[in-house]
């Protein structure tokens, strides 16, 4: 984020923070979800480039702040069917990099604060980088994959729009991805003794991210269900499985539609997930809005302004319905 951006959002946030406390707590009332990524001091080039960890410190101050202004609640008591605290608020990790589970787990285990982690099991089983990193990566580092776009049209942002059948066309024209490489450039995710480790923690849960990070928007249908399914096969070997999902990257119009929210309603989630950055005015919402907080985010204005725009944009959203 610019210098100037962030000077914009601490002023803004300043005067949120400053406001009465009846208007500030008008500001977290519903539920309101926070997502993370990667927690590390010493986060990969394609986590720092893309603002999607947090360092071990800054996310410590974090939860402590969501801890002092919320009530944390446990993943299950969206389908609990009782009433849910008016200033609730979930914590949420997506994707399983190595680090949300030996810092942020930990970190949450010794603050007694419950998550859900949205998983890609592809990338856990078979250790292979998930397709973000990889269009990322062949991106900034492959000339022939820039050129392989462009013959074959496919649109800027490539992580949203490359499809399976682009990918596989990709490979047969240019050879097998350099996966090792890629590795290195995306960082450490979790392995299958590592999420082992925390199926019987009591505070902890796992939902679906699909089997591999493809955006649900460059799917078909066919394509989703298969990946969806394949998925929660893997997640239900673990006690701590929840139906719950995520969409990669999140942001409605270029990552989902609402089609796509009800054929996963059909193929039995039962809560969605956006990251779409408002937050929840009404709790009992299938499709649910996440906020991100980055590094940061450790000063309380940026924080308040975050939560001001959250509040705002659910606002906006439920009065266009």
């Amino acid at each position: 984020m610019s210098t100037f951006r962030k000077k914009i959002k601490k002023i803004l946030g300043k005067v949120v923070r400053c406001l009465p406390n009846i208007f500030k707590r008008k500001l977290i009332e519903g539920l309101t979800i926070f997502v993370y990524h990667e927690i590390s001091d010493r986060p990969s080039k394609f986590a720092e480039l893309h603002g999607l960890a947090v360092s071990l410190e800054s996310f410590r101050k974090q939860i402590q702040w969501i801890k002092s202004n919320f009530k944390v609640i446990h993943p299950r008591d969206l389908l609990s069917g009782d009433k849910l605290p008016k200033e609730a608020a979930l914590i949420s990790f997506d994707d399983g990099f190595l680090g949300s589970f030996e810092n942020g787990l930990a970190i949450l285990e010794e603050m007694e604060a419950p998550s859900i982690h949205f998983l890609n099991m592809q990338a856990i089983l078979e250790q292979k980088p998930v397709l973000s990193a990889t269009t990322c990566f062949l991106e900034e580092n492959v000339p022939d994959f820039l050129k392989f776009t462009k013959e074959f049209n496919i649109q800027y942002p490539f992580h949203l729009t490359l499809t399976p059948s682009d990918l596989g066309v990709f490979e047969e024209k240019y050879g097998i991805i350099n996966n090792k490489a890629v590795l290195e450039y995306q960082g450490d995710f979790a392995d299958l003794n590592e999420i082992k480790k925390w199926e019987n923690k009591r505070l902890v849960t796992f939902g679906n991210h699909l089997y591999d990070h493809w955006n649900v928007a460059a799917l078909t249908h066919d394509e989703l269900e298969q990946q969806y399914k394949k998925n929660e096969t893997e997640l239900s070997q673990f006690k701590n499985s929840i139906n719950f999902f995520a969409f990669t990257n999140g942001q409605p119009g270029s990552c989902f539609s609402a089609n796509d929210v009800t054929f996963l309603e059909y193929l039995g989630a039962e809560k969605v997930f956006s990251a779409s950055g408002g937050g929840n005015i009404d709790t009992s919402d299938f499709l649910l809005r996440r906020m991100s907080l980055y590094e940061w985010d450790v000063d309380e204005d940026y924080i308040w302004f975050q939560l001001g725009w959250a509040k705002l944009s659910d606002l906006l959203s439920k009065a266009s319905k």
